[in-house]
């Protein structure tokens, strides 16, 4: 009970979290509304992923020797990554998207908890991937043009057209999926607080889509990404140290720099588009790029959550 209390805590701050950024940016001129989403994306949500320095020194007990291994695998998948974008960007967008829905998927539904509401490995599996299905798609659906101009010049328009085509009926799979699964896992509950857990969940993923529905793309994945995704994992980050946490948030942002060579970089290596367009775009194939060494970190971490809370039941 005590885990399900903090839980709700946490999210009732994201949810306000939500609305504040939100009102900011809404002050925000139309030709300025681009900066402060970039803004907010590099200085709240791309330092979660920073904090994987912090992870890999503790996954390596103390070693220079393994961290330093660890770190430099780390930086060489990034570096595939951009290589690989380079040489095919539809290889390179078809795997970033399967990660993308695994990754979101799992990642904020505290997997901590997810294990044990979904006993059955492949109920806990669909609900994964639907959850991932509908965040990952549910913007491209909604708002197929503007994604469009984003996306066509980092692939090929080929590429780009069918990313759009297919994103309303992915997106209409996962809803019918996941809530249908909420549905059953409801009514099959063993507890109040199970059913409560469920029925928390489904309505907080039914508001995710109401916001992507009726914000623009870039202040919709904004506000998910910097409120809910990435604070989700600073949670879980700091719940593994129970001293000071101002040194994790320091080593975040420290190691969040590196990332702005890079946007730059890929910037210079788009085609001819206006400005804040490329830098846009040269962000996100950034993010994506340092999404596949994350997931590798981020189910490490994971895994160390369920194993310290195997014993937590939901009573």
């Amino acid at each position: 009970m005590r885990e399900l209390q903090l839980v709700s805590s946490r999210e009732e701050f994201q949810w306000l979290l939500v609305v504040v950024m939100g009102y900011f940016l809404s002050l925000l001129p139309e030709s300025f509304l681009w900066l402060g989403c970039l803004g907010c994306i590099l200085i709240v949500g791309v330092p979660h992923g920073a904090l994987d320095i912090y992870l890999i020194w503790s996954e390596s007990k103390g070693s220079l020797r393994r961290s330093c291994l660890l770190l430099g695998s780390y930086i060489v998948l990034v570096v595939l990554a951009i290589i690989l974008w380079r040489i095919s960007s539809e290889l390179f967008w078809f795997l970033f998207f399967i990660a993308a829905v695994y990754h979101f998927g799992t990642s904020d539904d505290h997997p901590e908890l997810l294990f044990s509401m979904l006993r059955s490995s492949l109920r806990r599996w669909l609900w994964v991937y639907s959850r991932g299905l509908v965040l990952v798609f549910a913007p491209a659906a909604f708002h197929s043009e503007k994604i469009l101009k984003y996306i066509k010049p980092a692939t090929s328009s080929d590429f780009a057209e069918s990313f759009i085509a297919v994103a309303p009926f992915l997106l209409g799979y996962g809803l019918v999926v996941y809530f249908a699964l909420s549905a059953v896992s409801f009514r099959n509950g063993f507890s109040r607080n199970y059913r409560f857990l469920v029925l928390k969940q489904a309505v907080s993923l039914l508001l995710m889509v109401v916001l992507f529905a009726v914000s623009d793309p870039l202040v919709g994945f904004c506000l998910y990404f910097c409120c809910h995704h990435s604070l989700n994992h600073g949670f879980r980050v700091f719940g593994r140290n129970k001293n000071n946490k101002f040194h994790l948030l320091l080593l975040a942002n420290l190691f969040t720099l590196p990332i702005i060579p890079m946007v730059l970089w890929i910037k210079i290596r788009m085609s001819e588009e206006p400005s804040h367009e490329k830098m846009v775009i040269s962000c996100f194939v950034s993010i994506a790029a340092l999404t596949f060494p994350h997931l590798f970190v981020v189910k490490k971490l994971h895994a160390d959550l369920r194993r310290s809370n195997k014993t937590v039941p939901i009573t």
